[in-house]
This record gives structure tokens, C-alpha cells and sequence, in this order.
């Protein structure tokens, strides 16, 4: 990346930017508010509707907003972790033939870098749950208390502060189709209000630290944690242990039943530093590819780079 330019104080092209994909790194399961209109992505970002489409080397961005150039790029910038260098990452996790092909065939997809609180709440939302429910239990709660927003026609919602939803209660929160969860997400958003979670020490903590914090919160178990770690701090180390990816490294490389704990263990060994990256390329590698765990890949995993 060496050219930006911002047009209107609506409109930002960020151009000559390498090793990024924005199908694969908005479509890989790891945030919920992006969707897909013809050729570009439409979305919710931090109180403003982004529209964002990329022609090779060029994304184009427009936001529902006015925004200030510099401001308005180095957010970006941040948000879809173009700061890092992915070869280099890459290059530290790619140890064997399979996870190879994962990096191979998904090249570019990026780990973004989410607002703290909206993630926090929805990888609450995201216990047991699947992916359309999680996005419309969202939606839900966007339009009932959060502001409406437009973009060319689309239309869609802030997310909820933490003070709205403390106000709310947890029954109002039940009635957005949150179940079990909307107490939960009632006391995450009751514990920020009332100071016992500060959001702003959060981000600067050491990685084990900020996890064991929030799982202070109830509700919140080591997966989610680590979700919140990965998929908003920058947690590069933190490796969610969901049921893909218990899966996945059960089948592929302990080939055994394991704890979370073992799988934990063994994927920070076996891939260092930037675990977190190695467990997005594989998630999305076996939920793309039917055929992830034949006797094929099976020998794949066991050719060493």
C-alpha cells in the first residue's frame, strides 16, 4: 500500500494493497454483520454503514458517513489487518502439505480486527448457535435498540452500547431470540456500565491476562474468550477450540479423541506464535472442502515442510 485518497469525505480508495482476499476474510465465519451485494460488501463498522469492494490491488470504500482521510485509513487499515506482512505469518505457520493447501487456496484471507465491545456480545450470541441464527439474533437487536442507518439504499443498524442494553433488561433482550443467552449478555453489558470490565485496560493487556478477564464474565468459557482475544484484541496466540476445530485436529493430527486442553497445547507447539492464523486457514479449508479428512489429506498433514 503506498497511495490513499479520499473523495467527497464519503468515498476512500486504498490502493496497491498485497496478500488480501475481502471474499475470504469476510466470508470465514469470523464476524457477522457483512453481506454480499453483487460485487461488493456491505456492513456495520463501529456506528456507520462501510461498502466495500475490491478490483485487484484497489479496494474502494465508501462509508454512510463523513470521514476525515487520515482517520478514515488508518482504521481501515487496522480493522482489515493490512498493517501485517501475511507472507511472513504464512510462511511461520506453513508446516505441512496440508495446511499448505488451506493457505494455497484461501491466500489473503486476514484476521480482522473488530470493535471490542460488539464482539464481545456476539460471540456470547454464538454458544451453540449457527451462523444464520447468530447474524439474525443480531439483526434483531440492531433494530430494536440500536440506530438506523443508510447507504445507498441499504439499511441496517448500530449495535447496541452497553448502557442501552443494561437499560433494556434481560427479558427485553430475550424477546430479540437471544434465549439463555440474553442474561449473559445483559451482565457483560451491566459489568461494562458499572466498571467492573474496562473496555480500554482490556486492549492492553498481555494475552492470557485479558483472556482470564473475560472469563470473569458469566457465560463466558475459554472458546469465547479466545474468539474475543483473536478476533478483536490481535491475540495472534489465541486458538478458539470450537467444534470444527476440535474436528479438525482430532482427525488430522492428534488422530485421537482430545481435550481442548491437548488440542491447545499441541497447535501452539506444532504452529507457534501465529496459532490463531494456522486455525483460521484450517477452519475455513474444512468448511469448504467436503472431502477435508480423506485418506488423501490424511496423508498430506504427515509431509513435513
Amino acid at each position: 500500500m503506498n497511495t490513499t485518497k479520499i473523495t467527497n469525505r464519503h468515498q476512500l480508495y486504498i490502493q496497491d494493497v498485497s496478500d488480501f482476499n475481502l471474499k475470504w476474510t469476510l466470508e470465514s465465519g469470523q464476524s457477522f454483520r457483512w453481506n454480499r451485494m453483487e460485487d461488493a460488501y456491505y456492513g456495520v463498522v463501529e456506528g456507520q454503514i462501510l461498502k466495500i469492494h475490491q478490483n485487484h490491488v484497489t479496494l474502494t470504500i465508501e462509508s454512510s458517513k463523513e470521514q476525515d482521510e487520515s482517520s478514515f485509513t488508518s482504521h481501515l487499515i487496522h480493522y482489515l489487518d493490512l498493517e501485517r506482512e501475511l507472507a511472513t505469518i504464512l510462511s511461520a505457520v506453513n508446516v505441512d502439505a496440508y495446511i499448505e493447501r488451506a493457505i494455497n487456496k484461501f491466500w489473503g484471507m486476514r484476521l480482522l480486527n473488530q470493535e471490542l465491545w460488539e464482539t464481545i456480545a456476539s460471540f456470547i450470541i454464538s454458544q451453540n448457535n449457527n451462523m444464520a441464527r447468530i447474524r439474525g439474533i443480531i439483526r434483531k437487536l440492531a433494530e430494536r435498540f440500536g440506530e438506523k442507518l443508510t447507504l445507498d439504499g441499504y439499511v441496517d443498524y448500530t449495535f447496541p452500547t452497553p448502557q442501552i442494553l443494561a437499560d433494556a433488561g434481560i427479558d427485553e433482550i430475550f424477546l430479540c431470540g437471544t434465549g439463555y443467552r440474553a442474561k449473559y449478555l445483559w451482565n457483560a453489558a451491566n459489568n461494562i456500565v458499572n466498571g467492573e470490565l474496562v473496555l480500554d485496560v482490556l486492549k492492553q493487556m498481555k494475552y492470557e491476562d485479558a483472556k482470564q478477564e473475560l472469563m470473569q464474565l458469566e457465560g463466558v468459557g475459554e472458546k469465547v474468550a479466545d474468539c474475543i482475544c483473536l478476533f478483536s484484541l490481535g491475540h495472534l496466540t489465541a486458538l478458539p477450540v470450537d467444534v470444527w476445530i476440535k474436528r479438525i485436529f482430532e482427525r488430522i493430527y492428534l488422530q485421537k479423541r482430545a481435550s481442548s486442553r491437548e488440542i491447545q497445547e499441541f497447535a501452539k507447539n506444532y504452529f507457534g506464535q501465529y496459532v490463531g492464523y494456522a486455525q483460521q486457514y484450517l477452519f475455513h479449508y474444512a468448511q469448504n472442502q467436503p472431502n477435508w479428512a480423506d485418506d488423501e489429506h490424511l496423508a498430506l498433514s504427515k509431509k513435513k515442510k
